[in-house]
């Protein structure tokens, strides 16, 4: 019994492996993933292996079971999602024994009840940080690596135990798992569901031979096949929950978003962390696109974040999730301005997500860039710019040229440019050999700027502008603020990225040059649309992006406003820590049945039904029969209810309906909160209509999901149920009804029956669910 116990927790290891190997080989024969399947052929707690160079790292098998006698120069994996460490000649041997990596879905075919309850993945560990959860003392912690087992936790909530009996115990293995701190962000498993290619059975491929043609036959299955996909959300709403998407840009930042993607994949489910390198975002945002008070992470650079908003754009989702970012590019203006910084500097994941769940949802103008090419003399440059929308500003001129300059040589020479530093000390050299070139001294007598009707070309040309911006958020090259302060210059108002106003501002060689230290542009203008013509070949950049622009007209307007997530200054909530409240506990459903007969001449009207099974309980005209009240799980789904309802069924020695066979086939993908909160009805073929020459007797049987016998006998003494139909009587006759907004007791004070108000104080005040049946009744 106790192995069984283990093995079901993913423990195995505590018990004996039967049988020895002696043979050392090659590796595992089947491939090793490092990425998350999400095809059809995906396997609940595959293992995500990375390539490791832990050297020192005993193998998670041990002395015992380790396939590998030479262990110090043996190639070694570890998994990103439980953080096991093996070498890879031991991958097979971790699979004989069936120890699996944390579930991150749930199958759709499965019929067990097991399924919608995430247990601990418990897992050894022979070095732990922290303290115990069960003594408080400290994990030992050893100079050299210890082949001893010192610690127990859960690669979900990380909870952490003593190797002892007297810190951890059995009874934990099969305990539920509260997800720990991060509980309101993570995605759990039973949202994600794996689900069948769907197969027509012969008999409706016959039928449709008869009255369809072959050719929209044809058409039919192969829309049908485009729009399936293995996997599906069924996510169940809570207001504390705010789970997080996490898009992760490895190419930003050096190194830095791959080591992201692990540290990420350790805290959360690895399916709600994607690698953007690995398709782009779309994919995942129509997937989770149902998912309420979703947020997302877009980890890397300002133009990463511009790919995400445009692909939330092409999907239309309604509400829009609200964007937060963790910087790792080389500017990084849109981070600043947000709050989030210049740069990832190793702050810890697990405060990085706590800032995004308390982050504050601010708007952010985003601006379109239309062009028409004007072929005027054939030139060299571009007629399409990298981006047609930005967000944070759109420059031509010096600035653009240096941008260019970086951009051509990382493309030629991708592997000299790994770190942040590197990249900056790059754009200093390129712009001090542009500023002796002077490459953009004669700009401003080649364009021409309209701003709401106002032309500004001849105050351009005045000036001789080496640079125009037109900025959007306050923040412009890696930090600095060319708007500057606004409180000696009354002719304009403070900037903001919310406004619907974009900001002109123009540069000279000196002006740049007093930017990094604090000075700022000439301010030309606060305009809603900009028409700019360029009647030659010029280095334009559109958030970061540039390119040589042949000679054109260009639109700016305003295109609507994304959602973005602002970091707060200081932390105001704790994290949600075992908390019972972050899904339903539980479900108080009535159970009632109506006949086919009375619910087709309701004309199928679920509100009027409910409504008219509400009055009915008092004006004895009952049109669906009660049967019995049955108490589930928050998160339970429509199969799982309808076992509490045969076991109401037998228990009140009633007859209940029995669903068609297609619909039972998929009442395990559906919660209960989707289609109900209070009430059940069940549509029954053969009940008779209900008389309406008596009062319906109030339920009595409830069903309860987990106690000794499941079913709890609750019947009412039967003078104490017939006082209950006595009031309900004397409440009519008081005027009392659900229209017009008065509770029982108001309508017993005003018919002047005091007896009756006198009751519903001191009886029904003791008894709070009786009290509400009775008010929801009348």
């Amino acid at each position: 019994m106790c192995r069984k116990a283990i093995s079901r927790s993913g423990l195995q290891h505590l018990a004996p492996v039967q049988s020895s190997i002696t043979a050392l080989t090659n590796g595992p024969a089947k491939e090793l993933r490092a990425t998350v399947d999400w095809t059809e052929n995906a396997v609940n707690g595959d293992h995500l292996w990375l390539e490791t160079n832990c050297s020192g790292d005993l193998c998670y098998l041990g002395e015992e079971t380790c396939m590998v006698k030479i262990a110090k120069s043996a190639p070694r994996r570890k998994c990103a999602a439980c953080k096991i460490v093996v070498h890879t000649a031991c991958i097979e041997q971790l699979d004989k024994i069936n120890f699996r990596c944390k579930p991150t879905f749930r199958e759709g075919s499965s019929r067990c009840l097991r399924d919608n309850v995430l247990r601990h993945h418990w897992v050894h560990r022979r070095r732990q940080e922290g303290k115990c959860r069960q003594c408080g003392k400290s994990f030992q912690q050893k100079f050299f690596h210890s082949k001893e087992i010192i610690a127990i936790s859960c690669s979900w909530c990380k909870q952490a135990f003593h190797n002892k009996v007297t810190c951890f115990m059995l009874h934990q293995i099969e305990e539920p798992c509260s997800l720990g701190a991060h509980a309101g962000v993570i995605v759990p498993p039973s949202w994600i569901i794996k689900v069948r290619k769907p197969q027509s059975s012969f008999k409706n491929s016959t039928r449709r031979k008869k009255r369809t043609s072959f050719k929209r036959r044809t058409s039919k299955k192969g829309t049908d096949e485009s729009k399936w996909r293995p996997f599906i959300l069924k996510p169940l709403p809570s207001p504390l929950m705010k789970p997080v998407l996490v898009f992760v840009n490895p190419k930003s930042g050096g190194n830095q978003g791959t080591k992201l993607l692990q540290m990420f994949m350790w805290i959360l489910n690895p399916r709600q962390v994607f690698d953007l390198s690995q398709g782009g975002p779309r994919e995942a945002l129509e997937l989770y696109r149902k998912v309420p008070n979703l947020r997302i992470l877009a980890c890397g650079g300002d133009g990463t974040v511009g790919w995400i908003l445009s692909a939330l754009d092409d999907l239309q989702l309604n509400p829009q999730p609200p964007v937060a970012v963790l910087p790792l590019g080389t500017g990084n203006d849109l981070a600043r301005t947000l709050n989030w910084g210049g740069g990832y500097t190793d702050e810890p994941v697990s405060k990085i997500l706590c800032h995004v769940e308390d982050g504050t949802v601010v708007q952010l103008d985003r601006w379109n860039l239309q062009v028409e090419w004007s072929p005027a003399q054939p030139e060299e440059g571009t007629q399409k710019l990298p981006l047609n929308v930005f967000n944070n500003y759109f420059s031509l001129g010096f600035d653009a040229h240096v941008t260019l300059e970086f951009h051509e040589s990382r493309e030629a020479n991708p592997e000299k440019f790994n770190s942040r530093f590197r990249n900056k000390m790059f754009y200093a050299g390129a712009a001090f050999s542009d500023f002796l070139q002077r490459s953009s001294r004669d700009l401003s007598k080649h364009v021409r700027v309209v701003c709401d009707g106002t032309d500004l070309t001849a105050k351009i040309q005045e000036l001789k502008f080496q640079c125009i911006v037109f900025l959007n958020i306050p923040r412009y090259c890696a930090g600095t603020m060319p708007w500057g302060n606004t409180g000696d210059h009354r002719d304009f108002e403070p900037q903001r990225h919310d406004d619907g106003y974009i900001e002109v501002i123009g540069f000279t060689m000196a002006s740049l040059a007093a930017l990094q230290v604090g000075g700022h542009g000439e301010r030309l203008h606060q305009c809603r649309e900009v028409t700019l013509t360029t009647y030659k070949t010029i280095p334009v950049q559109v958030d970061g992006e540039p390119c040589r622009l042949a000679p054109s007209t260009l639109r700016i307007s305003l295109r609507n406003q994304a959602n973005m997530v602002q970091k707060s200054k200081r932390r105001t909530s704790v994290p949600l820590l075992n908390d019972p409240h972050v899904v339903p506990e539980r479900l108080r459903l009535r159970v009632n049945r109506i006949s086919l007969q009375e619910y087709e001449s309701l004309q199928f009207d679920k509100e009027r039904l409910r409504d008219i099974y509400i009055k009915s309980v008092c004006v004895c005209v009952c049109v669906a029969t009660p049967v019995g009240i049955v108490v589930v799980r928050g998160d339970c789904d429509l199969e799982t209810c309808r076992l509490y309802i045969d076991r109401l069924q037998e228990s009140y020695k009633v007859g209940l309906p029995r669903p068609a066979s297609a619909h039972r086939l998929s009442e395990h993908l559906h919660f209960v909160t989707e289609i109900c909160q209070d009430e059940v009805f069940i549509l029954d073929h053969e009940v008779p209509p209900v008389s309406q020459s008596r009062v319906p007797e109030m339920p009595d049987v409830v069903v309860e999901p987990s106690s000794g016998s499941d079913i709890h006998n609750t019947a009412l003494h039967k003078a104490a149920q017939q006082r209950h139909h006595d009031v309900c009587r004397r409440l009519v006759e008081a005027g009392a009804s659900t229209s017009n907004g008065k509770t029982p007791k108001d309508c017993a004070q005003e018919a002047g029956d005091s007896e009756l108000a006198s009751y519903l104080d001191s009886q029904l005040s003791e008894q709070p669910t009786a009290r509400e049946d009775l008010e929801t009744a009348v």
